[in-house]
């Protein structure tokens, strides 16, 4: 019995040891063919793995798998178990995250974008996706354009495989597609074990009396182009007699290259259209077998391209490069980040196209979107590029898209989707565009500055609000037969608006709208107290207004000085008081100023005279001597001023009147010359008069105060003194003419001479 048991427990342990090497063979060989990009292969090894044991890195690289081969069912599965594994980094989360919402499950994935965003602020991927499932943004993203983009699946086209990557060529289109089921049918893409990517060409013929299309049957395109690996998708200039593909790294004899992991990368290539075949094909200068160079697009004159690389440098997965034509040579390949800083993310961005307006559009699963790949879109005028906008629905889903091409007049386009209610992975999906181009210009309303950075919100629309660029504008699409009133604001201006309508457009057309917006006017007074050429601290201010402002009250620090911020638009008389000197007021005004501006003021204080028997008071030999050249005098008068062609005193200098008349009282021997002055604006005759009036209500008021007739002279001298520039023939601030409508009291003499 014991030998039995012996004989048992060896065979068990041998069958232990067969087992465990044949799974250790089986990771061996799913790794291997992870590390060779094929897939699909990979999950079949590492799922029989996996079924006998529970390995993590197994677990990762099958969740991983179905994530690249875009069966985001499977790999929200995956990714679920993944993330609560010790071996989890942070990225899975994002994966998680992302395959969640590529699966309708978006209150779930909001939770793991939120937590990826939290442990690596410094992806980008992150902070732009951590917001991406929030009701209102999806509801945007599902509303923003839903109105006027009407989509059809492309039927007489698409297959149970890939089909994507229309180009618009001929009377048809020119597109990629894994069809190819004949003869050749060995030849597997290991990817996703489908057939490998050939190019093919449909003609559309538009139904008569209708608004849809119809496809002749698709057929291989050019011999010379195609060849048994993959070729596509293809961009052609707008003569059509130039072609720039993508292809896999092939060599003339027809041999695959490999980098140093024995990886096949893509290449780009062109050729030339002679006696209707491609001839010269010739591969891009930029081209790699350590990396990949994909998706060309080229602008209509041919001289930039735009493409997808992931060539060491970049910011994450595949980004978007650019690349310019001179002297009959391609430059560098420079990355998109430097032209408009954010579009490439440590996500991927693929499939460029560039339209003949300027505008590029470009699929990414690292900008905020609805989930997997969203197509995008920013616009390059005069070398400057709009943020980054997503098209929303109907364009994007849940799902990838991708590959979006539109015609020249952009009526109608394609784009490619793997989204449910298709006939195969990704289709080709055509759209009648029912939009008009709007340019919205943003500018300072003073110097007619383009404003970057501004924030336009539209009241037509769902989608959150839009930010200008560098140029001061933001473009998107509006539906025809629409009005809309958009508002901008900025900070440090004043928010406006502005209507605009596209009633009796056509599909295609621009819509140009500018908003000017404005600056509050700023103003500040900053003053000093002094007494001669001493400054005084603790003088109590009083500051009226009149436009309506509380009255405000303050004192001087030690160093005698004070500052308040004044309203636009406003006159104010500043009346400062200190035991030991006399009343005296200040006026500033804000009227009329058309820029933010600091005031300077100075308030000058005289001591109380003392009283003697004989007052000391300086007397001018000659009172009618010209008013601007008398000697000093120890009373100071504070100014009075008048409003425009008026001869009354402004009521805001009432209490002027009384600080005036205070003094007269308290020096009954001193004689004074009140003397009346206008703007230089009007006749000269006519100005003279009114500042004889304005003398005479002057004196008036004084006499009805109490003071002797007497000891007034009342006198006009015009706009003959001004006391700026302001002159004839001089542009002036409303501010600088009321400088000039003033009274003067000024000392002439004593009474007792």
């Amino acid at each position: 019995m014991r030998f039995k048991l012996l004989i048992f427990t060896c065979l068990m342990c041998f069958v232990c040891i067969t087992n465990t090497q044949a799974q250790r063979a089986k990771l061996e060989r799913a790794n291997k063919y992870y590390k060779a990009l094929n897939y699909q292969k990979a999950i079949q090894y590492y799922l029989d793995v996996l079924d006998k044991r529970e390995i993590p890195q197994a677990k990762i690289k099958v969740a991983d798998s179905y994530r690249k081969i875009g069966n985001m069912s499977e790999a929200a599965y995956w990714y679920g178990q993944v993330v609560r594994l010790p071996e989890a980094k942070p990225v899975h989360k994002l994966y998680y995250a992302q395959a969640l919402q590529a699966t309708d499950k978006c209150e779930q994935a909001d939770k793991w974008f939120k937590e990826y965003s939290n442990e690596v602020p410094d992806d980008e991927r992150g902070q732009l996706l951590r917001n991406a499932c929030e009701e209102e943004v999806v509801n945007e993203f599902k509303t923003s354009s839903a109105d006027y983009y009407r989509t059809q699946q492309v039927e007489d086209v698409n297959t149970s495989l890939d089909e994507f990557g229309a180009s618009f060529f001929r009377q048809g289109i020119v597109f990629t597609s894994e069809r190819d089921r004949g003869a050749a049918i060995r030849r597997i893409h290991t990817w996703t074990g489908d057939p490998f990517l050939e190019l093919y060409y449909a003609e559309i013929e538009p139904i008569v009396g209708d608004e849809s299309y119809a496809f002749k049957v698709p057929v291989k395109y050019s011999s010379k182009i195609n060849t048994k690996f993959h070729d596509g998708p293809v961009s052609f200039n707008k003569k059509q007699n130039r072609i720039y593909f993508t292809r896999n790294d092939v060599s003339k004899k027809g041999k695959l290259g490999k980098d140093n992991e024995g990886v096949t990368r893509l290449k780009i290539f062109t050729a030339r259209l002679e006696n209707n075949e491609w001839t010269n094909i010739k591969g891009m200068p930029f081209n790699s077998s350590e990396y990949s160079v994909a998706h060309p697009t080229i602008t209509p004159d041919g001289s930039t391209m735009y493409f997808t690389s992931d060539m060491p440098g970049g910011t994450g997965g595949m980004d978007l490069y650019t690349t310019n034509l001179e002297n009959g040579r391609w430059g560098p390949a420079i990355n998109m980040n430097a032209y408009v800083p954010g579009i490439n993310t440590e996500g991927n961005e693929i499939f460029p196209f560039i339209h003949d307006d300027g505008t590029l559009y470009f699929a990414s699963d690292g900008h905020a979107g609805m989930g997997g790949l969203d197509i995008h879109y920013t616009k390059n005028v005069n070398n400057s590029w709009s943020p980054v906008i997503n098209m929303g629905a109907p364009i994007n889903s849940i799902n990838d898209d991708f590959s979006l091409v539109l015609s020249e007049d952009k009526s109608i386009g394609f784009y490619s989707s793997n989204r449910e209610g298709g006939v195969g992975n990704d289709d080709l999906y055509m759209f009648q565009r029912q939009a008009v181009d709007v340019e919205l210009l943003v500018y300072d309303k003073n110097t007619g500055q383009p404003l970057e950075d501004a924030k336009v919100d539209m009241n037509c629309s769902k989608r959150g609000p839009l930010r200008t660029g560098g140029d001061g504008k933001v473009y998107f699409e509006m539906p025809l037969d629409r009005t809309c009133r958009f508002e901008a604001d900025k900070e440090t201006y004043t928010a406006n608006s502005a209507a605009g309508s596209t009633k009796g457009f056509n599909s295609g057309d621009r819509l140009f709208v500018n908003i000017p917006l404005d600056r509050p006017l700023e103003f500040k007074l900053m003053g000093k107290a002094i007494s001669g050429t001493q400054v005084l601290s603790n003088v109590e201010l009083i500051v009226t207004n009149d436009c309506g402002e509380p009255v405000q009250t303050m004192k001087t620090d030690i160093a005698g000085q004070y500052a308040f911020d004044l309203k636009g638009n406003c006159c104010y008389l500043i009346k400062g008081q200190k035991t030991g000197y006399l009343t005296n007021t200040s006026n500033v005004c804000t009227r009329g100023l058309t820029s933010s501006e600091t005031i300077q003021s100075e308030l000058q204080l005289s001591p109380v005279p003392v009283k003697t028997e004989d007052p000391v008071v300086v007397v001018d030999p000659k009172p009618t001597q010209p008013f601007p050249n008398p000697p000093p005098r120890p009373l100071s008068f504070p100014k009075l001023y008048h409003d425009f062609d008026k001869a009354p005193i402004q009521e805001l200098y009432k209490d002027e009147l009384y600080i005036i008349y205070n003094l007269l009282e308290v020096n009954p021997t001193v004689l004074v010359e009140v003397a009346s002055f206008t703007d230089a604006r009007g006749p000269a005759e006519y100005n003279q008069m009114l500042s004889e009036r304005r003398a005479k209500e002057t004196k008036k008021a004084l006499e009805e105060k109490g003071i002797e007739t007497s000891r007034i002279e009342a006198r006009g001298y015009g706009e003959s003194q001004p006391v700026n520039e302001c002159v004839d023939g001089v542009k002036c601030t409303e501010l600088k003419h009321q400088e000039n409508r003033r009274t003067e009291v000024r000392v002439v003499g004593s009474s007792n001479q």
